[in-house]
């Protein structure tokens, strides 16, 4: 094999070029060298039987290795040498789950028609690569042959790798990081009125990459979709959820604060307050500890007040674990609609902050490390 040409994975076709030695020994045209001052000749006619192969895998009409304008060596010894060389279409199904750290095996079958083994007995021996010209697009992992014995096959497997680099940093990365401003929403002044248009504008931003760059993706759907194709429909769908998610915050934000709150908004702003005053507290005795340690070594007895932690949303301070203090920044008087959208904001970011980055990284990791494992 020398060169491929292309390789079209959504119609499933493998371009190559190349050429076949091959050898067979006719003893009715073996001769005595001495006799006639002749080891060898060429020719180029159909002067001597050759055998005739056929492409079991062709892409569009059959293919025949059968051409007597291609030039042919005769041995004293009856050996004959056969060079014919041509180019290849080959019907190649593509997988493209992994794309675009997929790789691809495809095989280059002959068979040899008419003879039996009696007759004439086919036996590939190399797949040589020495004079092959490397490609753009794929890199040639590996290339091995088998045998077939009846009918009489040979095939000729050639595994493929893609060059990923290009896809990352003009498909791959560029999503990434459009999304990863997906989350900053929440945290951007409810009062500032560019909420809900920061999420519109990001989510079309999104949806605008896509189209332009879904000419580079296959359009193949057996066995499997590229996970990528997935992955980016997700991360458009959950564009779109940011924007609900916005919405419903704002919503309970702005509402008219001579509604009383619900008893579940309460207790929904009860529970965010204490499960991040319990997060407070775990950093504030860390930070105690430490100035006790740094007050002992120094010989001083002086305590240093550090428990005052405010709550975000909230003008009440905690000072400690006491149920008694907690029941107070808990209590109703404390709580408005503005508290309800400010604890909707912190849990609606941490959500989404915690998905892009989950599947983000999923993805990430489980394609390197596949593609690790097939370098």
């Amino acid at each position: 094999m020398t060169y491929i040409q292309e390789f079209d994975e959504v119609a499933g076709k493998l371009s190559l070029n190349g050429y076949f030695g091959i050898q067979w020994i006719d003893n009715t045209v073996s001769w005595d060298p001495r006799e006639y001052g002749v080891s060898s000749f060429t020719f180029n006619e159909d002067l001597f039987w050759k055998p005739t192969f056929i492409m079991s895998n062709p892409y569009g009409p059959q293919k025949i290795l059968y051409k007597d304008d291609s030039v042919k060596r005769v041995h004293s010894t009856g050996r004959i040498d056969w060079f014919p060389s041509d180019s290849f279409d080959i019907s190649c199904q593509a997988d493209v789950t992994d794309y675009p750290f997929d790789t691809q095996t495809c095989t280059l079958a002959f068979v040899l028609s008419t003879f039996d083994e009696k007759e004439v007995i086919l036996w590939p021996t190399a797949f040589l690569t020495e004079w092959f010209v490397p490609h753009k697009t794929w890199d040639l992992v590996e290339t091995n042959l088998t045998r077939i014995p009846s009918p009489q096959v040979a095939n000729f497997h050639i595994r493929l790798k893609r060059k990923p680099m290009f896809f990352v940093f003009n498909l791959i990365l560029p999503i990434v990081l459009m999304c990863i401003l997906n989350p900053f929403v929440f945290l951007l002044p409810a009062d500032s009125g560019e909420r809900v248009g920061y999420s519109i504008t990001v989510l079309l931003a999104i949806a605008v990459f896509l189209t332009i760059s879904a000419s580079g993706l296959p359009a193949i759907s057996d066995p499997q979709i590229p996970t990528l194709s997935i992955l980016l429909f997700a991360d458009v769908a959950f564009s779109g959820v940011i924007v609900l998610l916005v919405i419903i915050s704002l919503r309970f934000y702005l509402r008219n604060e001579n509604i009383p709150v619900s008893y579940l908004g309460e207790k929904f702003v009860k529970f965010c307050r204490v499960l991040r005053c319990g997060c407070c507290c775990k950093k504030g005795k860390k930070s105690n500890s430490k100035i006790d340690e740094n007050a002992n070594k120094h010989g001083t007895n002086d305590s240093v007040d550090i428990s005052e932690i405010k709550l975000y949303g909230s003008e009440c301070q905690y000072r400690g674990t006491n149920s008694v203090e907690i029941n107070f920044i808990t209590s109703k008087d404390e709580i408005t609609w503005k508290n309800v959208g400010e604890e909707l904001d912190f849990v609606f970011g941490t959500f989404s902050a915690l998905y892009m980055v989950t599947t983000h990284l999923l993805y990430i990791l489980g394609t390197v490390l596949e593609f690790s494992l097939f370098s």
